[in-house]
């Protein structure tokens, strides 16, 4: 790595890797939509088995 490379990389603003990371964090509603997804998922899975024991599968 060059010393000019060095010196471009070290006057890079925090800010700038801050807003980068907020950016590709989830919002609330990323997250609660996920959640739920994941419980519907799980639910139906042994809701699905039993309907199919009950048919006689």
């Amino acid at each position: 790595m060059s010393t000019k490379s060095r010196q471009a990389s070290s006057k890079r603003p925090v800010s700038t890797a801050a807003k980068e990371k907020a950016r590709r964090s989830l919002t609330f509603g990323a997250k609660a939509t996920d959640i739920c997804l994941v419980v519907v998922w799980g639910a139906m899975i042994p809701g699905l088995m039993w309907l199919g024991a009950a048919g006689g599968f």
